[in-house]
């Protein structure tokens, strides 16, 4: 009943959003899996080499996979809490950003160093 009144005004329950970005295992296993296909693409064939916009659709996409983390998280993936084995508190693992993304364009991701 709470979620049809909030939602005759437009609004959400933020664990209602958690709950369907997590869709799939997690946001950070689909964040980690983007990074490791970047990865392999880099490193198994001449694609970024050769048609060097494709790296920038997938920094897009990095930073796209990067917002959704924020908001189920509150934290960007690198500050987020590990344990003394590197595992995120979370119970998530999600390797650093490739570097042939170059850093994430979000501006909310900027002001946090700024």
């Amino acid at each position: 009943m709470l979620n049809y009144l909030l939602a005759r005004f437009g609004l959400v329950r933020l664990k209602d959003v958690r709950d369907q970005l997590n869709f799939a295992l997690t946001v950070g296993k689909r964040l980690d899996e983007h990074r490791e296909v970047v990865e392999q693409i880099e490193q198994q064939t001449p694609l970024f080499r050769d048609a060097w916009w494709h790296a920038g659709h997938m920094a897009t996409q990095d930073d796209y996979l990067m917002r959704f983390y924020y908001l189920v998280h509150g934290t960007w993936p690198e500050d987020a809490p590990t344990t003394p084995t590197g595992r995120q508190v979370s119970g998530e693992m999600v390797r650093a950003r490739p570097s042939i993304l170059g850093p994430c364009r979000l501006p909310e991701y900027a002001s946090k160093n700024g």
